[in-house]
């Protein structure tokens, strides 16, 4: 067992579909590890099968934090993201627990393991003000193209995106970093990553996921403002059950996944240069890879 004064702390990324959950469960369940949720929707309790929630079997096999947190009426970012894990990775060693951050949502990642200055900073926050149309749409082009397209030329809603998607206002206010991490990469290759993606999508909407999405548009008003609708495919099959004639693009929701995922390797290719891999077949060597590193 490590000190529970330790300030290490295993940090599991990679795209969707590359069995970050899995990896996690394993190496709780190994070395005494809690698992905190970095996943910016699973922490709602009302979405489950379109955001691969961990199924009822696996969250009783070790012990999951920011799992079915909030409602999806409450408010959820970065900032709360922050202050809450913090919290949780602080009782975790309190009990001599290794904490194990598991999820695809690498800015919430880095301004935790990172610890980003997310107090609000006049001058930060006006970062992108000033700048064109044009230069706003280039930028937030590198982390989301689907998002530009919807919001076209409006400026206030370029800067607010950029501002909320991308790090360039948070990078340069990082304090003292308080965690020693170590990343395990979850990999595949492109072309099975992609299949993979394709193939749960399938799943995902033959185990409920449509049942899922017509509970909360019938019991919530104003779904389509919700935060939580901004996860992948929700709006999508919203618009299929309105609008039955058009039915479910089920081929926009799994292209959506794989740029999502492609994002999320670019993410990960900048920002992440020290990581140890899991290329689904090499278990066995993280588990020892980790167990090194927890003794040094």
């Amino acid at each position: 067992m490590i000190s529970p004064l330790t300030n290490k702390i295993i940090v599991i990324i990679g795209p969707t579909a590359t069995n970050k959950t899995k990896v996690g469960i394993t190496l709780a369940k190994m070395f005494h590890g809690e698992i905190i949720n970095a996943d910016a929707f699973q922490v709602y309790q009302e979405l489950n099968v379109g955001v691969n929630k961990p199924t009822t079997a696996e969250l009783k096999q070790v012990k999951f934090h920011l799992i079915n947190f909030i409602s999806i009426k409450d408010k959820w970012d970065i900032k709360r993201f922050q202050k809450e894990a913090n919290i949780v990775i602080q009782d975790v060693y309190a009990r001599n627990k290794v904490p194990i951050v598991v999820g695809g949502s690498h800015l919430y990642i880095d301004a935790l393991i990172k610890n980003y200055d997310l107090d609000s900073n006049k001058e930060r926050d006006e970062r992108f003000n000033d700048w064109s149309v044009t230069k706003l749409q280039k930028h937030l082009i590198k982390y989301d193209q689907s998002l530009v397209q919807k919001i076209g030329s409006n400026h206030k809603r370029l800067v607010r995106a950029l501002q909320n998607l991308t790090d360039h206002n948070l990078i340069h206010n990082i304090k003292k970093q308080i965690y020693e991490p170590l990343y395990i990469l979850c990999t595949k290759p492109r072309e099975q990553l992609y299949q993979d993606i394709n193939q749960r999508v399938d799943y995902m909407l033959s185990d409920g996921w449509i049942e899922e999405v017509q509970q909360i548009i019938k019991h919530i008003k104003n779904y389509e403002n919700l935060n939580a609708f901004k996860a992948i495919g929700y709006l999508n099959i919203t618009h299929g059950l309105i609008n039955p004639i058009a039915g479910i693009d089920i081929n926009k929701i799994k292209q959506q996944t794989r740029q999502y995922a492609k994002r999320q390797l670019t993410w990960i290719r900048h920002h992440y240069k020290n990581t140890y891999a899991y290329n689904q077949h090499n278990l066995a060597d993280v588990l020892h890879y980790v167990k090194q590193w927890l003794n040094k």
